[in-house]
């Protein structure tokens, strides 16, 4: 494992300690779990584990949360061309009320330019006065004769085609609401949009994700480092233990080697003793030789005396 371009290296045999220590410290408890038992548990790939977790979850409720956003926006858009539709309709039947008025017009044969015709255009601006969406006012002197033009009665044309003027309305105030919605989809899009241009949250997900990876790896090598100091410790424990041991081989070898020379001083004592002994026993044996010898002598001396004696003896009684 390459941490700031330092090569860290932890043998099997130190996930075999891990193992080990850990399988003790489960030993150590009153009450032993059945995941305790776990011959394959291993904190480190633990920890590498639940940051990937972690980090996954983040970037995936992220995503998620993106995906719903999306799936809003994709709504209001089929939302606003729905209501485009409904306004392309609503102005057809618009247009057809004006052409129904137009023609009514004619049907009545009231010119375009007529007193009635002008009095039927100042009733009509007063209703779409009456439309916010179309941004109409009166003047003072417009509502004025407005009151007079109502005092002095309506002709069959006129009301009627201020009916189809009313009817048109009512579709008017439908596409003014329904352009009101689509202005209202469109700022939250773009709202979004600008939000999303401003910080994307996936990219946002992603550094904290990365985050939460850097920091599980310094807790990581955090981890392999007292890991690697505890292997080191306890080689040099082994090896101290081991030289300890060495060392009192060594000195019982010594202790051997010391009553060897004694046993070999000793022998060489007594090889001497048994020598001088020899030596002794000899010059004894020449003692003894000279001791009988004279003896031999003394025998026959005294056999010779014997001899005489008996003759000396004999010589008296005869």
């Amino acid at each position: 494992m390459k941490v700031q371009n330092t090569s860290i290296f932890v043998g099997d045999a130190s996930r075999s300690q891990r193992h080990g220590r850990a399988q003790q410290q489960e030993c150590g408890k009153k009450n032993v779990f059945a995941g305790g038992m776990n011959q394959n548990f291993d904190p480190i790939a633990q920890k590498r584990q639940q940051a990937q977790k972690k980090a996954m979850q983040i970037v995936g409720d992220t995503w998620e949360n993106e995906r719903k956003i999306d799936l809003d926006m994709e709504e209001r858009r089929n939302k606003i061309a729905r209501l485009q539709n409904d306004i392309r309709q609503a102005d057809d039947s618009v247009r057809e009320m004006e052409d129904a008025r137009q023609a009514l017009r004619e049907s009545y044969g009231v010119e375009a330019d007529s007193k009635e015709q002008k009095d039927l255009e100042l009733l009509a601006k007063e209703i779409d006065s009456q439309t916010p969406g179309k941004k109409v006012s009166l003047t003072q002197e417009e509502r004025e004769e407005i009151e007079r033009i109502k005092a002095q009665g309506l002709t069959e044309y006129q009301e009627r085609s201020l009916g189809m003027k009313q009817d048109a309305q009512f579709y008017e105030k439908q596409i003014e609401e329904m352009r009101g919605e689509i202005d209202t989809e469109n700022a939250v899009i773009r709202g979004t949009r600008l939000e999303r241009l401003k910080k994307d949250p996936m990219v946002g997900a992603g550094k904290q994700a990365e985050k939460i990876m850097e920091a599980a790896s310094k807790e990581i090598v955090g981890m392999l480092m007292d890991e690697a100091k505890d292997h080191i410790d306890e080689e040099m424990a082994e090896k101290t233990e081991e030289a300890e041991k060495k060392a009192e081989e060594e000195k019982e070898q010594e202790e051997k080697l010391e009553k060897l020379k004694e046993k070999k001083e000793e022998q060489e004592e007594l090889t001497e003793a048994i020598a001088d002994l020899a030596q002794d026993t000899v010059q004894l044996d020449d003692v003894k030789t000279d001791i009988q010898q004279e003896i031999k002598d003394m025998v026959t001396k005294m056999k010779l005396l014997e001899e005489d004696i008996k003759g000396a003896a004999v010589d008296a009684v005869l």
